[in-house]
Parts: C-alpha cells; sequence; structure tokens
C-alpha cells in the first residue's frame, strides 16, 4: 500500500512538472490563463457565423484596401501569409467579443476562409502627442503591438487555423500566399 502512495506521488510530481514544463515551452505559454482561454472561446462563438462572408458584410464588416477600391488588400511576407481583413469599429475601444477584423485566407479560386480576427486600434488613443506609448492595450494576456507601416496598434489571434509560430503572431506560414493580380 505504501509503495502505491509513494507511486501514485512520484506520478504526480512528473505530471505537474511536465505540465509546467509544457506550459513554459515556445508557443505554448501564449494563452497564459484560464480566462483568456475563456475568453477565445467566446470569441470562436461570436464569429462562428462570419465562416460566411455574406454575414460579416450583413453585420458591417467591409474590405480593407491600401489603395482605397473595393477589392481587398491581401497581405502577406516572407514569414507566412495572413489574407485579406474585412473591417468596423476602428476607434479607441477594445472588446474581445467585437474584433475591428475578420482575416480571410484566399483560397483556390479566390474562395475566402475566415482563418483569424484582429484588433486594432489607432495610434492616438495610445500614444501622447510626441509619440510616446501611454495606454497599451492588452487582450488575452497579451499586449498590443504597433503595425510596421500604419498608424495602429494590433493583435491577431489564430483561432480558426492553427499557427505554428503562435497564436498571436502577425503572420501564419500555414495561409497560403496572397493570388498575384
Amino acid at each position: 500500500m505504501r509503495r502505491m502512495a509513494v507511486a501514485a506521488m512520484a506520478a504526480l510530481v512528473m505530471l505537474v512538472g511536465a505540465t509546467a514544463a509544457y506550459a513554459h515551452a515556445p508557443g505554448n505559454s501564449e494563452v497564459k490563463h484560464d480566462r483568456g482561454r475563456r475568453e477565445l472561446r467566446e470569441v470562436q462563438k461570436v464569429t462562428v457565423k462570419y465562416h460566411r462572408l455574406s454575414k460579416a458584410l450583413d453585420d458591417g464588416f467591409v474590405a480593407f484596401s491600401l489603395e482605397g477600391t473595393d477589392v481587398p488588400t491581401c497581405f502577406d511576407s516572407p514569414d507566412g501569409g495572413m489574407g485579406v481583413h474585412y473591417v468596423r469599429n476602428i476607434d479607441g475601444v477594445v472588446d474581445a467579443k467585437d474584433p475591428e477584423a475578420l482575416v480571410y485566407e484566399v483560397g483556390k479560386h479566390g474562395r475566402l476562409r475566415l482563418v483569424a480576427v484582429e484588433y486594432i486600434i489607432p495610434e492616438e488613443f495610445v500614444e501622447d502627442s510626441a509619440g510616446n506609448v501611454v495606454a497599451l492595450p492588452e487582450l488575452f494576456g497579451q499586449e498590443f503591438h504597433k503595425h510596421s507601416f500604419l498608424p495602429v496598434y494590433i493583435l491577431h489571434a489564430w483561432i480558426w487555423k492553427w499557427n505554428p509560430d503562435g497564436k498571436f503572431a502577425d503572420f501564419n506560414p500555414r495561409v497560403r500566399a496572397c493570388p498575384n493580380p
């Protein structure tokens, strides 16, 4: 009986150690608490309907375009693809259940597939007049970061397609590159 108790205790210690090691492994410590995981599940629940682009358009999302046309701008990089964005309500309010952008991968024959959401806040709500960060937003235990060329702070959440670079990385190597125009 004593041996079984010692064996059970040893197994428990090994399990706790393995769980701690897994939680601190690269790519696995992204959602730092149960609340963050619950929040991400809630985001999936409120965005599941947007797998149909028509629902997103009905709810006020519009194609993002750098050129100011109705043709969505597709983003990719050597780090991976991102896809096209449909946006709404880009303001000073950050709400986990109301992402500012829906991110769609452009598939074969131009078919769009919802792969991620993005949270966006204009820099004037984050920086003072001298450009110093005064109120960096955070969701899911992750801080937003400044976009590489747009005047906004952003946070992606790859909730509909696994990203080997991390749930909150900007680009996803598993997302197709943008099609040629």
